[in-house]
C-alpha cells in the first residue's frame, strides 16, 4: 500500500482510541517477533515462526484463504495500534477479495499477550467489517477458523457470523496433521 490507511476506533471499556493502519516493514518485523509463541500455532493453524526479514512470507501466511469463492488478490493487512506512531499489538486482514462477487475473507490475531482478551480483537474486526462494507462495497465476509479454536468461533458468532460449513480434515497443520475448519459468513444487511 503506497498511502497509509488509518482507521480509528473507540475502545470505550479501555477509555481510549486505537487504530487500524497499513504497516511498514519494521511493524511487520515487530509482529514476527510477537508471533514467536508456540501456542499460536494451535490457534491460527500455521507456523508462526519466521525470521525477522521474512516480512513477505509473514504477510503471505496471514493471507491464506479457504473459501471456494476467494480469489488470489492483494491482501489488505492492517496493524492494530494503540498509538499510530508505535508498534502494532496484532493484525487484522482482508484477503481472498473477489470483486466480481463482492466477497472477502477476514483474519485476525492479537499477538501481544498483554492485550489478548481485552476486546481489541472484537473491535478491530467490527471496524474492518465496516470498512469492507462501506469503502470496498463488499457484500459478504467469511472466515475460516480451526474447529478447536472455540474462542474465535464464539467471537465471530457474537459479531453475527453464522456457521455455513465444517470442513473435516481440510487444513494442513505445520506438524502434518489435517485439522477441521469451521467456515462462517456474515452478509451486509
Amino acid at each position: 500500500m503506497d498511502e497509509r490507511i488509518l482507521l480509528e476506533q473507540e475502545h470505550t471499556a479501555a477509555g481510549a482510541k486505537f487504530f487500524l493502519a497499513s504497516m511498514t516493514n519494521s511493524d511487520i518485523k515487530h509482529l514476527i517477533k510477537l508471533a514467536q509463541d508456540e501456542s499460536l500455532i494451535d490457534l491460527l493453524g500455521w507456523n508462526t515462526f519466521f525470521n525477522p526479514d521474512e516480512t513477505e512470507e509473514f504477510i503471505e501466511a496471514i493471507s491464506s484463504y479457504a473459501f471456494p469463492y476467494s480469489r488470489k488478490s492483494q491482501p489488505l493487512p492492517f496493524g492494530i495500534y494503540l498509538d499510530p506512531e508505535d508498534f502494532p499489538i496484532g493484525y487484522v486482514v482482508l484477503k481472498g477479495l473477489n470483486m466480481d462477487l463482492l466477497t472477502a475473507e477476514i483474519g485476525i490475531a492479537i499477538l501481544d499477550k498483554k492485550y489478548r482478551n481485552k476486546g481489541y480483537g472484537t473491535l478491530a474486526l467490527k471496524r474492518l467489517i465496516i470498512y469492507a462494507f462501506q469503502e470496498l462495497n463488499i457484500q459478504t465476509i467469511g472466515a475460516a477458523i480451526l474447529l478447536s479454536n472455540k474462542r474465535s468461533i464464539n467471537l465471530f458468532k457474537n459479531l453475527g457470523f453464522v456457521v455455513t460449513e465444517i470442513m473435516y480434515k481440510s487444513w494442513p497443520m505445520p506438524n502434518g496433521d489435517l485439522a477441521d475448519m469451521v467456515l462462517v459468513k456474515f452478509s451486509q444487511p
